[in-house]
């Protein structure tokens, strides 16, 4: 079964701490060159900065993932080995902890979930840890800075924080 990049090519792409971390890092670029700033879908999680309530997504090239590149009809993830969470996992979620294919999605096939089961739990289980992680970096981040301070200094924030939790949990 091949996949067809529909999501890459319709869908915006939200990112949390850790997908913004494995990016750059792995990149090797600085994370404003990937990412776009929306206006904030949720007040309580939007990140408040000098530039608005906000949320943090990849940029869109020609209106599909700036990651995403084509020959012919054939495209790619040039990122693959460390996408954001949220790629990895689609078209699929946890629902009363049952893996589940979701209900709406741009993939052309339906998937068999028991294929995927030992694949795709730990990796769910993995991305809503890193979305909580994340939710609480942006409720601290709100307390304390409010809308004092640029974006580039939350990008930053989450960039120092995400290397410590990595560095305490390998030490």
């Amino acid at each position: 079964m091949t996949c067809h990049t529909n999501c890459c090519k319709e869908y915006t792409v939200f990112v949390n701490a850790h997908d913004v971390y494995r990016l750059a890092t792995r990149l090797g670029l600085e994370p404003e060159s990937f990412l776009e700033i929306y206006g904030a879908k949720d007040f309580d999680l939007g990140i408040k900065v000098k530039e608005g309530l906000v949320d943090l997504a990849l940029k869109q090239k020609d209106g599909s993932c700036t990651f995403l590149v084509g020959s012919g009809d054939v495209y790619r993830c040039t990122v693959n080995e460390f996408k954001p969470g949220v790629c990895k996992s689609y078209p699929f979620q946890t629902r009363n902890g049952n893996l589940m294919q979701m209900d709406s999605k741009l993939c052309p096939v339906d998937w068999d979930t028991t294929q995927f089961k030992s694949m795709m739990e730990p990796h769910l289980k993995k991305d809503e840890a890193e979305w909580k992680f994340y939710d609480d970096l942006i409720l601290e981040w709100n307390n304390k800075h409010w809308i004092k301070k640029p974006l580039s200094a939350f990008l930053r924030f989450i960039m120092d924080r995400v290397a410590l939790s990595l560095e305490s949990k390998s030490g």
